[in-house]
């Protein structure tokens, strides 16, 4: 995806010592980090080998939000991968992972209606929510290393042909579209600064375009959810300013010309080889890895934060002082639980709010927990 957004690195990371951080404050809310501290149970439903255990999880998350992998858990999961990659199983593992895709996917707007619209119906809701963005971020974290080791097995069997990439990638598709946004502004006379000198006192077909392709690409971004993305229309402007303003538009034009439409690999039938199974799901997980956090991420922006603000509707009368953002400082367990204690509440909002590596480094001004919570 975009740049820390993504939840992995490189194709194979290097992977340090459990003592040591992999990745330093990738989140800071105590409701995502404690959405991140069920990403080990889920992952034992994925029905991985060595993953039937909690603890077998290589991965972990502390009240800093400084991520930790565990070096020896690594190399047992690899281990145990290498030798369970059957066609067989890879189909397996294919069909898992894309099922919780679009498990996470079609929660959007709409999740369980089945269930009603009480008070506790939406405690049910929120946390069916959270075991399915839970699980997608056990997935993220699997894609530190398993890529890596399809890759090797793929180079074992003899394949020498390059990695299965997707043709056109998720982040080609976002800059091909973001090129059509700057192209059709700037044919109603607004250029990327004048878009920034003017927003959002621009004419309502300029506005309308802005707005409509934020809630396109709602869910790129980074990881921390409290950080600005492309849900907010002031960060696509200056994403437009800085990728398009005083650009040569002919020259990316042909650039962008030059991506295909999108080919995922589909699954393999019964009597495929092991090399093609391998190519197969490497390709799926290939083009995971730049949609892991679009997948979190969008969850949030658009199915968990109305959850919340129903949520909040029903509480706001009996907490003096209560405000909507304030559930972002629960965990999953006190919001399932209606544990809502005001005192943690503010010593949890005062420790966030007085990091001020975290929050400059993340982009978040004072005003953007209340921003996000009011979003519609």
């Amino acid at each position: 995806m975009l740049d820390e957004a993504r939840l992995t690195g490189n194709m194979a990371p290097t992977i340090g010592s459990s003592t040591q951080p992999y990745r330093r404050h990738i989140v800071g809310l105590p409701l995502q980090r404690s959405i991140f501290s069920l990403a080990s149970q889920a992952a034992t439903t994925i029905g991985l080998p060595g993953l039937t255990s909690e603890r077998d999880f290589p991965a972990s998350l502390n009240e800093n939000g400084d991520l930790f992998l565990d070096r020896s858990k690594v190399a047992s999961l690899t281990n145990a991968l290498r030798a369970w990659f059957t066609p067989e199983n890879l189909n397996l593992m294919q069909a898992g992972h894309s099922a919780a895709c679009d498990a996470l996917l079609n929660t959007n707007g709409s999740l369980d209606p089945q269930i009603g619209s009480g008070q506790c119906s939406i405690k049910k809701k929120f946390e069916r929510l959270a075991n399915r963005m839970a699980l997608i971020l056990a997935y993220g974290i699997l894609s530190k290393f398993v890529p890596d080791v399809l890759l090797r097995s793929l180079e074992e069997a003899g394949d020498t042909e390059p990695p299965p990439f997707p043709e056109r990638s998720a982040g080609a598709e976002l800059m091909e579209e973001t090129f059509a946004l700057h192209q059709a502004c700037s044919v109603l006379g607004y250029t990327p600064q004048t878009l920034r000198q003017k927003w959002p006192h621009v004419p309502s077909e300029v506005f309308e375009l802005v707005m409509t392709f934020c809630r396109r690409h709602t869910g790129f971004g980074r990881l921390a959810w409290d950080s600005p993305g492309y849900e907010d229309p002031d960060y696509v402007i200056r994403v437009l300013h800085s990728a398009c303003d005083e650009i040569d538009a002919e020259q990316l034009r042909r650039r962008l010309s030059f991506a295909k439409a999108p080919v995922l690999a589909r699954p393999t039938s019964q009597g495929a080889s092991r090399i093609a199974a391998l190519r197969c799901v490497l390709g799926f997980w290939l083009d995971f890895l730049e949609r892991e956090t679009w997948y979190v991420r969008r969850g949030f922006y658009l199915c968990m934060i109305p959850l919340l603000r129903q949520y909040a509707a029903g509480i706001c009368e009996k907490i003096p002082g209560f405000q909507t953002a304030d559930l972002l400082f629960l965990e999953v367990k006190e919001l399932t639980t209606g544990t809502l204690d005001p005192a943690v509440i503010r010593t949890r909002r005062l420790g966030y709010m007085r990091n001020n590596d975290y929050l400059s480094s993340h982009g978040v001004d004072p005003n953007r927990l209340a921003t996000i919570m009011a979003s519609s």
